[in-house]
C-alpha cells in the first residue's frame, strides 16, 4: 500500500495520488528537489498468468522507449528510472518514475473553455506539433496506439506533450510478419478514436493517423466522434456539418487521416507536414485536395463570389474617380453604402442560381475574412472593412472578423470603435482580442481593469505569440501601478517565452531601474534596442528609442 510520506528506493518520496484507474495508479513524488510523477502497475485486476504477464511487457516496454527518446512533446524518463518494489503485504509492484508535465491535458482544457472549438490557426499549429512527436515515435518504429484528448498535455509554455504510451507498440520485422500471416496483437481500443483495423487487432503507422484525426474533430467541434453519424455505404463520418471556423483545406486533410481504411490515409508523418507547411508540390497529399465538395459546387461558388466582389469594387473605384474633388467626402460615405448593397445583391444573384450560400456560410465567412486580412495589408482599409462586415454577416460567430475589425480602426485612430470591436472578439474567446484590448486599457490609464482582463484571457492562450504579449502586457499594466515585483516576475516570464522581442526587455529595463538595479537595467536596455522593430507599436518605438539614449 503505498501513501503520502513513504520513501520508495532511498529516493523518491510519495507526495500525493494524482491518478488512478485502468492498469495502476499515479503518485507526484519527490527525487531530491525535483518533483516527478511515479506511474504504478496493479496487477490485482488481472486472473489469467497470461494477461498477467503481457500487462507487464507493455509496461515496461513504456519504460524501455521512454528513456530512449529525447523530445519535448514526450515525456522523460532517466535511465533506471525503472524498478519493482515490493509492499508490506509482499506484492511485488513494477514502478516507472518520469518528468512530471506542468499543465492540463486537452481534456480538460476543452472543457475549461466551455468546449469552444478551435479556430484553424491554432488546429494547424498544435497538428503540427503532435505530427512532430509522432514522426519521433515512428522514425524509431514504434506506434503511439492511443491517441486521444486526455492523453495530450499542453504546457505553460503552449508546448502540447503526448503522454501514456503504456499501449505503445514496436514495430518489428517479426511484428509485421505476424500482420501480413492476419495474426493479431494486442487489441487496445478507445471508443471513437480507435480505427478499424486496430480494433481487430491489425496496427499500423496511419493508425495514429487516424486517431489524431479523430482527436482534432473533437477540438474543432467541441465534441466527440460518437456524437456524429457515420456514412451508412462509406463509413465515413458526417462531422463537417459542426464546423463553424475551419478552412476546407484543413477539414479536408482530417477527413484523410480520419478514413475508414489506413491505405486512404497519409503514407507518413512528413506527407502531413509537408502539407500543413504549404509544400503541396512535394507532398502527395496534394493529389488528393479538394477544390469542391462532391455535389456542393463549392469552390465554384467561392470562385465567382471573388469575382463578383473584385468587380464590384473595381466599378466602385472608376466611378468614385469620376466624382469632383468638392464632391469627394458626401460622395464617398454614398459609395461606401452603395457598394454593400451591391456586394448583397451579388449575393443574391448567388443564391439565385441554385446555390444556397447560407449551407456553406461559415466557410465563407472563413474566407471572406482572409480576403479582408489581404485588402488591409494592402492598406485597403475600406473594403477591407467591407469584407469584414460581410464576413460577420455570414457567420456572426467568427472573432477574427471583429478582432480584425480592430486593428483596422486603430489603425484609423478610432480607439472607441477599436475598443468595441476586440470586446465582442473577447465576448468570442479570442485570444489575441485580450491581449488589444488591455493595451488600449493601459494606454487609457485603466490599469487595473487591464490586468483583470489579461489574467482572464491567459488561460486561453494557445501559442507561444499570444502567451508572450498577455504576459507583456501584464508587467506592463503593473510597472504602471507601482506594483514592480508582479512586474518583473510577469516580465520574465514573457522573456522566457520569446527572448528575440523587445518590448518584454524594455519594460524590464524600466522595472529594473524603479529597483534600483542599474546593471540589469543597462543589460535590459541593451536587448531592448538589440531586438527593436522599427514597425512595432508606437510605445515600442518611444521604449527602443529610450534605450538608445540609455545605453549611450
Amino acid at each position: 500500500m503505498i501513501r503520502p510520506g513513504m520513501l520508495l528506493q532511498g529516493q523518491y518520496k510519495i507526495i500525493r495520488q494524482i491518478g488512478g484507474g485502468g492498469f495502476g495508479k499515479v503518485f507526484e513524488v519527490d527525487d531530491n528537489g525535483t518533483i516527478k510523477v511515479l506511474k504504478i502497475l496493479s496487477l490485482e485486476r488481472f486472473h489469467n498468468p497470461t494477461i498477467k504477464l503481457k500487462a507487464i511487457a507493455l509496461f515496461q516496454r513504456e519504460a524501455e522507449l521512454l528513456a530512449r527518446l529525447k523530445h519535448p512533446g514526450i515525456p522523460r524518463v532517466e535511465p533506471n528510472s525503472s524498478f519493482t518494489w515490493s509492499d508490506s503485504n509482499g506484492e511485488a509492484l513494477h514502478c516507472i518514475v518520469m518528468e512530471k508535465i506542468p499543465g492540463s491535458n486537452l481534456q480538460q482544457w476543452l472543457q475549461a473553455r466551455g468546449n469552444q472549438p478551435l479556430t484553424t490557426e491554432q488546429a494547424r499549429e498544435w497538428l503540427i506539433q503532435l505530427v512532430e512527436i509522432l514522426h519521433e515515435l515512428h522514425q524509431h518504429q514504434y506506434l503511439h496506439r492511443d491517441i486521444k484528448l486526455s492523453n495530450i498535455m499542453l504546457k505553460p509554455d503552449g508546448q502540447l506533450v503526448l503522454i501514456d504510451f503504456g499501449a505503445v507498440r514496436e514495430v518489428t520485422t517479426t511484428y509485421l510478419e505476424k500482420q501480413q500471416g492476419k495474426q493479431t496483437g494486442t487489441v487496445l481500443v478507445s471508443p471513437g478514436f480507435t480505427p478499424p483495423e486496430q480494433a481487430e487487432g491489425y496496427a499500423v503507422p496511419q493508425s495514429d493517423f487516424f486517431a489524431l484525426g479523430r482527436t482534432f474533430i473533437c477540438l474543432l467541434t467541441g465534441k466527440s466522434p460518437l456524437d456524429f453519424p457515420k456514412n451508412s455505404e462509406t463509413g465515413e463520418l458526417i462531422w463537417r456539418d459542426d464546423l463553424t471556423n475551419v478552412s476546407p483545406e484543413l477539414a479536408d486533410l482530417i477527413d484523410r487521416l480520419i478514413a475508414p481504411f489506413s491505405g486512404q490515409r497519409p503514407q507518413n508523418c512528413q506527407e502531413i507536414l509537408n502539407y500543413l507547411k504549404g509544400n503541396q508540390q512535394n507532398s502527395q497529399l496534394s493529389k488528393y485536395r479538394k477544390d469542391t465538395i462532391p455535389g456542393t459546387g463549392l469552390g465554384a461558388t467561392y470562385l465567382a463570389l471573388k469575382r463578383l466582389l473584385q468587380n464590384t469594387f473595381t466599378l466602385q473605384s472608376k466611378s468614385d474617380e469620376r466624382v469632383a474633388d468638392k464632391q469627394k467626402t458626401t460622395q464617398n460615405k454614398l459609395s461606401k453604402k452603395r457598394s454593400f448593397q451591391l456586394l448583397l445583391a451579388a449575393l443574391l444573384v448567388l443564391s439565385g442560381g441554385g446555390i444556397n450560400l447560407w449551407k456553406f456560410s461559415p466557410d465563407i465567412a472563413f474566407n471572406l475574412n482572409n480576403w479582408g486580412v489581404a485588402k488591409y495589408r494592402q492598406k485597403s482599409f475600406e473594403v477591407a472593412k467591407i469584407y469584414y462586415q460581410l464576413a460577420l454577416f455570414f457567420d456572426p460567430k467568427i472573432p477574427e472578423a471583429d478582432y480584425n475589425l480592430g486593428l483596422l480602426y486603430e489603425e484609423e485612430n478610432k480607439f472607441d470603435q477599436a475598443r468595441a470591436a476586440y470586446k465582442i472578439s473577447v465576448q468570442k474567446g479570442y485570444d489575441r482580442a485580450y491581449n488589444n484590448l488591455a493595451r488600449l486599457q493601459i494606454l487609457n490609464k485603466e490599469y487595473i481593469t487591464a490586468v483583470g482582463l489579461l489574467q482572464e484571457g491567459l488561460p486561453f492562450a494557445y501559442d507561444k505569440k499570444a502567451k508572450y504579449t498577455m504576459l507583456k502586457n501584464l508587467g506592463w499594466a503593473y510597472l504602471e501601478l507601482g506594483n514592480y515585483q508582479e512586474a518583473k516576475n510577469y516580465l520574465e516570464k514573457a522573456i522566457h517565452i520569446k527572448s528575440d522581442r523587445a518590448s518584454a526587455y524594455c519594460l524590464q529595463a524600466k522595472v529594473l531601474e524603479k529597483q534600483q538595479n542599474k546593471q540589469g537595467a543597462f543589460f535590459a536596455w541593451r536587448n531592448c534596442l538589440k531586438y527593436g522593430n522599427t514597425a512595432g507599436t508606437p510605445e515600442e518605438k518611444q521604449w527602443v528609442n529610450e534605450a538608445a539614449k540609455n545605453i549611450n
